[in-house]
């Protein structure tokens, strides 16, 4: 039988991957989430190029059909609108691939980069903070990005969490409705949807919970070291943790938050006030970029694939309602 990594990986088999320095799947097509059967769902995946023309190039040659009326614009145009808009990802949408449907989106290794240690557009980003699916391994600089990603992700979990805490309050966030999200607790898988407006119209309103029931273990393989290597916090068991909470410790942990978010944040008076700086400063990168990427994948999908893939969210938005 073959590993989930080789099974997923065969659904990119007719994309030119020579470029392709590191992939991986995410979304409950691939990462499994609470109540839900991964089987059933669309996969999600993202694929970093050293060469983004040149991938274009080769792949509209190849799979013309994943691509709408834009490549009619050529690999060049194709780069730029990759490389130049939204959260510099480029999106081919329901694309069907042995017995599955796909999406996959097209990032730069440089645009990774960014957005893992910058937090730039918090898009891939934010991906790579819950758990996912590798399916092309990353080289050690990606290793070394992602952990500072999770590193920052932490920092700001922390930051916005009592002395006294458990594993599960940290991944998951308990707010009344997404409208509230910008006066609720952050915590780590909740960080990239604050301000994303999709959480309002188009996705399921139990997402971040059925990420964290169905993943725990994961989260905690991925954040538990990171907590028992941090001097100031105290890992008891899963459910009792403490960290030290003095003005000094808030300091040192706003150094080490990423720099997009550091020129929002500004002076911080106390910890009060760093919740309110903090939770405004990343909702100002979401909220832009995910309005941008929205507009962008209806462009890369073509209107027709736009139309299934909106009614498709809006029939997980309903559901989740009930």
């Amino acid at each position: 039988m073959a590993a989930p990594a080789d099974e997923y990986r065969s659904l990119l088999e007719e994309l030119p991957l020579n470029t392709i320095e590191y992939a991986f799947a995410y979304g409950s097509g691939a990462v499994q989430q609470h109540g839900e059967n991964k089987a059933d769902k669309m996969v999600d995946f993202i694929l970093a190029t050293s060469d983004p023309h040149g991938f274009h190039e080769d792949n509209v040659a190849k799979n013309p059909s994943h691509y709408s009326t834009l490549r009619l614009l050529g690999p060049k145009c194709l780069a730029k609108i990759q490389t130049a808009y939204g959260a510099r990802v480029y999106f081919n949408t329901q694309v069907h691939a042995a017995n599955r449907t796909i999406k996959y989106g097209i990032i730069s290794m440089d645009d990774l980069k960014s957005d893992l240690i910058d937090w730039n557009w918090l898009y891939v980003a934010g991906r790579l903070q819950k758990p996912v699916l590798e399916v092309i391994s990353k080289t050690p600089n990606v290793s070394e990005w992602i952990a500072t990603n999770r590193r920052s992700a932490l920092q700001v979990a922390l930051l916005h969490s009592k002395e006294h805490f458990s594993l599960r309050e940290l991944f998951e966030q308990v707010f009344n409705g997404f409208r509230c999200l910008h006066n609720s607790i952050f915590w780590i898988v909740a960080i990239s949807y604050t301000g994303d407006f999709r959480m309002l119209i188009g996705e399921d309103r139990n997402k971040i919970s059925k990420i964290v029931a169905g993943n725990f273990p994961q989260l905690d393989a991925a954040y538990r070291p990171l907590l028992e290597s941090d001097p100031s916090v105290l890992v008891k068991s899963t459910t009792a943790l403490q960290q030290d909470v003095n003005p000094m410790i808030l300091q040192e942990r706003l150094k080490l938050l990423p720099p997009r978010v550091l020129r929002h944040i500004g002076v911080v008076a106390d910890r009060a006030d760093v919740s309110i700086r903090l939770s405004a400063a990343v909702k100002s990168i979401v909220a832009p970029v995910a309005i941008a990427q929205t507009v962008k994948n209806a462009f890369s999908a073509g209107l027709m694939r736009s139309l299934v893939y909106s009614m498709a969210k809006m029939s997980k938005m309903a559901k989740s309602m009930k």
